[in-house]
């Protein structure tokens, strides 16, 4: 018989005999294999599944999508400077958050960098880009038209979901909520097609899309009947598009996509065709002025 290194127990090593049970139920160490009930509990819920551990949004993320919220809002207008000092002291962010977002603004497009105007400032939205913003739409959603996947087996009813959500912000008049949950809506079809380079492209659009939406609606508060009108033909319209979803009729998406993004368009050249003044009749007498022969 030998012992083992690690225990007092004899086991001979010729047989490999293993040595049965103690009566007293004392195991090799001399100590009890009774398990108490605090153990039992601290076994069962060690071996209990845990539950997946929830990722908090990092303050830079947070800082992230505040201030894209405000440029999208036009709370930040276009054009104006945009730096850390403003940020910290105006939305009470931390230095090192502050300036991830303004790396990551510029990143989106929505923020550039002006070294010959020595800073960073909002991108604006002038003619120009209005009107680069409104042909890189039509061009996105006429390729959706041709390339959406009607085979995704969920593209329907997810697409339902998001227009119920779409219904209740604008009866709330929410912009910000409407133009978040508008662009949600067109880049899940944008999803379908597979492609990550084109959906990079459709994102990067929606979200000046978003902007120019925000500012549309904000000039067309004058005419309330006219925005009611403009809401409750973009609500119809999504509805159809969904319908040709269903319908895997290529033919009417590819009349209908290309018909709703040029709706921006139209909106604001209606806009800026009403933006007329009277003519001027002015009494340069009162002026002191000399008339002229």
């Amino acid at each position: 018989m030998r012992y083992s290194k690690y225990a007092t127990v004899p086991f001979d090593i010729k047989n490999g005999a293993v040595p049965p049970p103690y009566a007293s139920d004392e195991n090799i160490m001399g100590k009890s294999t009774k398990v108490t009930a605090s153990e039992a509990a601290r076994d069962k819920t060690a071996k209990a599944p845990r539950e997946p551990r929830r990722i908090k949004p990092s303050q830079t993320d947070g800082a992230l999508d505040l201030i894209r919220s405000r440029i999208i809002d036009l709370t930040l207008e276009p054009g104006s400077r945009i730096d850390e000092p403003l940020l910290i002291k105006r939305f009470k962010l931390g230095r090192t958050p502050a300036r991830e977002a303004i790396n990551r603004l510029v990143a989106e497009g929505l923020v550039n960098i002006m070294p010959n105007r020595g800073g960073t400032y909002v991108r604006s939205l002038d003619f120009r880009e209005i009107g680069d913003v409104v042909a890189a739409q039509q061009l996105a959603e006429s390729i959706l038209s041709q390339l959406c996947r009607f085979e995704d087996p969920t593209l329907a009813n997810d697409l339902d979901a998001i227009q119920q959500r779409y219904v209740a912000e604008v009866e709330q008049r929410n912009y910000l909520g409407i133009t978040s949950i508008n662009e949600e809506f067109h880049l899940r079809m944008h999803r379908s097609i597979g492609n990550s380079f084109f959906f990079e492209f459709a994102q990067s659009t929606h979200r000046h899309v978003r902007r120019l939406l925000v500012l549309i609606y904000k000039m067309e508060e004058a005419e309330q009947n006219v925005l009611d009108s403009q809401f409750e033909m973009n609500l119809d319209e999504h509805h159809q598009i969904i319908t040709a979803i269903r319908a895997h009729d290529r033919e009417r998406l590819k009349e209908l996509l290309p018909a709703h993004a040029r709706q921006a368009q139209q909106r604001l050249l209606r806009l800026l065709s009403g933006k007329t003044i009277e003519p001027l009749s002015l009494d340069l007498r009162s002026l002191g002025l000399p008339r002229s022969a």
